[in-house]
């Protein structure tokens, strides 16, 4: 509940009308008497926190995650072309008012992890957030990723991938969104199952389904992911028969699987970043797959590629590139 701001307390920069920063599009609302969370009453040195709105919206515009001790990691280990860098990342499980449990009919076996809007705020528009394989959603509960817009009105829905016995690994039961058939370590995409693909496409599309009616429009319901994350997201996206708010995707490509000339997602804000020198989903392939869009006809696909950053991206990273995508979307709301 940060105190009124003469200027935005991100960037610095003017504010506009409703408070809205004039450069970045932070929200500055003054400060409500009691919490918008909890209830309890304002205390006057709130501001001195660590962990404030105020503090954690500036941290997540700065890029410093040092106050954060959980390293989240959620992409795919390079020494492995599937195994996630950090599996056991974020068992910090505790929950407060804005983090709430969401459970969808598709995915009964694992409940979907809901950040609200901070401030309590009216949900703007919808992220629906895919983890990296190997991993679960916990890897993003806490990411600084999602702070600053959430403190402008975005809800994040991230669901957990169901539990497969990976046939390129011998059977070793792992979560992932669709199971591996081959295991090229990097040197091109690797074959699929398109049936498991298909099971989290039925999911991940009723999920999107539910927080279009919660919002009352598919326009602002978002979809993104990581690694294999974004892989399965950006299927979904391209498939979903009605025209959704857009996409983001790190470490990622589209999949072969997935068919894109006659999607209604053509003209809808798209972006990849990538790492140049990512080993595991490496630039040789990933890229003419992200250029194989705009011979479809996408017109809004922006692709980035960070030099020197390899599969295993980091906080800092994620944040800067979720906040440049963010920016987009809510300046266009």
């Amino acid at each position: 509940n940060p105190p009124e701001a003469g200027s935005c307390q991100a960037c610095d920069a003017p504010l506009g009308s409703e408070w809205a920063c004039q450069a970045c599009t932070l929200r500055n609302p003054p400060a409500a008497q009691i919490c918008g969370a909890c209830e309890t009453a304002r205390n006057n040195d709130n501001d001195n926190n660590n962990n404030s709105p105020r503090r954690l919206a500036l941290r997540a515009s700065s890029g410093d995650s040092s106050s954060n001790s959980n390293n989240n990691s959620n992409n795919d280990n390079s020494s492995n072309n599937h195994s996630n860098n950090n599996n056991s990342n974020n068992n910090n499980n505790n929950s407060n008012n804005n983090n709430d449990s969401y459970n969808n009919n598709n995915n009964s076996n694992n409940s979907s992890i809901l950040l609200q809007p901070e401030l309590g705020l009216v949900p703007r528009t919808s992220l629906v957030f895919l983890h990296g394989f190997c991993n679960t959603a916990d890897a993003y509960r806490d990411s600084p990723a999602f702070t600053l817009f959430r403190c402008q009105g975005l809800r994040v829905v991230l669901p957990t991938a169901p539990v497969l016995r990976i046939v390129a690994h011998q059977g070793v039961r792992r979560n992932a969104w669709y199971n591996y058939l081959t295991d090229h370590d990097g040197q091109q995409e690797d074959d699929i199952d398109e049936a498991s693909l298909a099971t989290t496409r039925a999911m991940v599309t009723a999920i999107v389904d539910a927080e279009a009616r919660e919002l009352g429009s598919h326009g602002r319901v978002l979809l993104g992911g990581a690694s294999q994350g974004c892989c399965a997201a950006f299927d979904a996206f391209a498939r979903h028969p009605a025209r959704l708010g857009g996409f983001v995707g790190f470490v990622g490509h589209p999949l072969r699987a997935t068919p894109v000339s006659e999607s209604r997602q053509r003209d809808v804000p798209c972006a990849f970043y990538n790492g140049g020198a990512d080993q595991t989903m490496r630039l040789s392939w990933v890229r003419p797959a992200i250029q194989q869009l705009e011979l479809a006809g996408w017109s809004k696909v922006r692709s980035e590629i960070a030099p020197g950053v390899d599969h295993g991206t980091s906080e800092e990273l994620e944040s800067q590139w979720m906040d440049e995508f963010l920016q987009r979307i809510f300046a266009s709301l």
